[in-house]
């Protein structure tokens, strides 16, 4: 099964993949947890240079096409459930809505840097803007390029018309993360039946 957490920074979207994590494989249950971008140095590569936007989408496409052929896809394959911190909406969010490229363009550019891999589920953290600059500059001090209101503004309105569009579940990123992790596991819960599977 292949799960991913979506929403723009400072969403509570990476807490929640790790709790989710941890919850499994205190289960038991084969999981592993990732992120996007996958190579560590590139989210800094792009923070520091000056790429257009279009430099900076080839980039994360070419570090999401080697994310997914040499781990993600690898990893399901074994078994694993896999755990992603940001995928393929993230693109279309960030740099097609928050950027201004074309959406319809960056689906198919995506599509073909993934091997059409989808998510078996997609949980979209939502959250004012306000909030989630106010929790960034708590745990960082400072924001950086992509961390801006009115970019933001943007994006958040891409990730909640996409998470519309894919079937994503919408979770408001202000409630404890307890109760969110409830929902994620109702819902995983709900797919797998469907399945014939338990979690």
């Amino acid at each position: 099964m292949f799960i991913v957490f979506e929403g723009i920074d400072g969403s509570g979207k990476t807490t929640l993949s790790k709790m989710l994590f941890e919850f499994l494989q205190r289960r038991g249950i084969k999981s592993v947890l990732t992120r996007e971008p996958f190579d560590e140095t590139l989210r800094k590569v792009v923070l520091e240079k000056d790429f257009d936007p279009w430099g900076e989408t080839f980039l994360f496409l070419a570090d999401r096409s080697y994310h997914v052929k040499n781990f993600v896809k690898p990893k399901l394959e074994e078994g694993f459930t896999v755990i992603s911190d940001r995928y393929y909406l993230s693109t279309l969010a960030y740099q097609g809505f928050g950027r201004g490229l074309d959406i319809d363009l960056l689906k198919v550019l995506n599509d073909r840097a993934t091997g059409g891999l989808k998510a078996d589920l997609t949980f979209v953290l939502d959250i004012p803007v306000e909030v989630a600059l106010r929790r960034i500059e708590k745990s960082r001090g400072s924001t950086e390029r992509f961390e801006k209101k009115h970019f933001l503004e943007r994006v958040r309105e891409g990730f909640l018309k996409l998470a519309e569009e894919e079937g994503a579940l919408v979770l408001n990123g202000e409630r404890n993360p307890y109760e969110l992790l409830g929902e994620v596991l109702k819902k995983i819960g709900l797919f797998l039946d469907k399945r014939g599977e338990k979690i």
